[in-house]
């Protein structure tokens, strides 16, 4: 006990704070969604610290010492410190709203405390600076201090948690729990879906699933079940069509990857015993979904199979995410490098729509249909660019170990090792696609848990390549 606990108790922590939120959704507000998420990433910290996985014949000090100097080296984590101090800055830079002109009786939007600076609404940044610290840790945890079987034990926790926090989900909608209602009827006028999160991690746990065959974890298949189908049903209770199938298709890939690897490195039974695993895990989603999901919610799922006359993507979709993308483009051309705040698109609608285009939306509506422009039209180029940035920092390391990997493979002959890639490797590319693909109907990718899924998933696909400077240690990679 003491040995798993010191062996997978940093993948558990990472993985409670990636997942944190999704218990959270239905109960908490904001508020009290970031307070968890900076309480958590404090363990989160010092386990990354004192108990990183440690390669073949290294001391638990060397290990330590490594991985701070790695952290300390690391550009991602100065430039992490730099976004901290814009989330933070974005947080309490608020007082953006509506203002009426007494004299001239005219309603207009208010400008930020420091206009010169990135700014709020008033009780929008909080969430957003603690989403930033949150994935901070997750991201540096997964970059330098997880090994081999810890990231597969980050994904295997990650994705149990996700499947326990969907089914409490649901059976708090079949209760009638308001928040868990508000959140299954997936609505457009707002268009942040937590369902996102539910798929990247039922992607995750394909990899997961293989990785518990590969270390022989007998123990732990019942999880998986609840893993598997607990992800998938909370993928279809709380996210739309469209995104539903964009993450199926994803976890189709990474499943086809993991399978692959399962053939080479495991043997030949590994396949069918994986695929068995999953077909019991998908048969009790399906159960689950069939007896406790509420009614009203699976009308909604895929109407156009059973209503005549109904279509996947219906004609006032698109009219009305024309209409809110020109808002946000009207809006970004005359605030484009600072945009007008966050949480302010709200706001921006009011003040720029249209007799028309309120024809095409409902009066309720707070969000856009692309979360790009809406990202534009709240954050402009800085902001967009301040929240890309990481990815690319991750993305260089990817692309260095990838082809330093690739080209080590060619070179020695054995390009059958190329068949055998640990599927972590795929997993990382694949869900930051599809929830930069889901951005252009929704702006789900702005969320805590969707953020810290993605980012985790793409630092572990990086670091799931061997070094380019020292392969040798690369290769001999072992945990405690």
């Amino acid at each position: 006990m003491q040995k798993a606990i010191s062996k997978y108790g940093l993948a558990a922590h990472l993985a409670l704070l990636a997942v944190a939120p999704l218990f959270l959704f239905p109960f908490c507000g904001e508020v009290w969604t970031a307070r968890v998420l900076l309480w958590l990433s404090i363990p989160a910290l010092v386990w990354t610290l004192l108990e990183p996985s440690r390669r073949k014949g290294e001391m638990l000090h060397d290990a330590r010492y490594r991985v701070f100097m790695s952290i300390v080296r690391d550009p991602l984590f100065w430039f992490s410190l730099f976004l901290v101090v814009v989330a933070m800055v974005r947080w309490l830079n608020g007082r953006v709203g509506m203002s009426y002109d007494a004299e001239n009786a005219v309603w207009s939007l208010r400008t930020p405390s420091l206009p010169f600076l990135p700014g709020s609404v008033d009780g929008t940044g909080y969430l957003p600076f603690a989403s930033v610290v949150a994935v901070i840790v997750l991201v540096q945890g997964c970059r330098h201090s997880l090994g081999k079987s810890a990231r597969v034990g980050f994904l295997f926790v990650a994705a149990f948690l996700a499947g326990v926090a969907a089914i409490v989900a649901g059976l708090c909608a079949t209760c009638g729990h308001k928040g868990a209602l508000a959140a299954a009827a997936c609505s457009t006028a707002d268009a942040s879906f937590v369902g996102n999160a539910f798929g990247l991690h039922l992607a995750g746990s394909m990899v997961a699933l293989v990785g518990a065959f590969e270390r022989k974890w007998k123990s732990a298949m019942p999880l998986l079940i609840v893993a598997i189908g607990g992800c998938g049903v909370g993928l279809y209770m709380f996210a739309p069509d469209l995104v539903i199938l964009a993450y199926l298709v994803s976890a189709v890939i990474v499943l086809a990857f993991s399978l692959m690897y399962a053939q080479k490195k495991i043997g030949v039974l590994a396949a069918p015993k994986c695929l068995a695993m999953l077909l019991v895990a998908v048969a009790a989603g399906v159960v689950f979904a069939l007896g406790v999901v509420p009614a009203a919610v699976k009308a909604s799922k895929f109407a156009f199979l059973s209503q005549e006359g109904a279509k996947f993507l219906p004609d006032w979709l698109f009219g009305a995410r024309d209409a809110l993308s020109a808002i946000a483009a009207s809006v970004w051309k005359d605030h484009s490098w600072l945009g007008t705040g966050l949480g302010s698109f709200a706001l921006d609608i009011r003040f720029n729509a249209t007799s028309a285009d309120w024809a095409l939306f409902t009066p309720k509506q707070v969000g856009a249909l692309n979360g790009w422009w809406q990202m534009l039209a709240e954050r402009g180029i800085t902001g967009v660019i301040l929240f890309a940035s990481p990815l690319f920092f991750i993305a260089w390391t990817y692309v260095l170990r990838a082809v330093a990997f690739v080209g080590r493979v060619v070179s020695s002959g054995h390009l059958a090792e190329l068949m055998a890639t640990h599927p972590v490797c795929a997993l990382g590319p694949v869900a930051v696609a599809a929830t930069a693909a889901c951005g252009f109907i929704d702006h789900s990718f702005c969320r805590p848990e969707t953020m810290m899924a993605a980012a985790a998933m793409f630092a572990l696909s990086a670091s799931a390549f061997p070094a380019v400077a020292k392969q040798s240690d690369a290769e001999s990679e072992t945990e405690k």
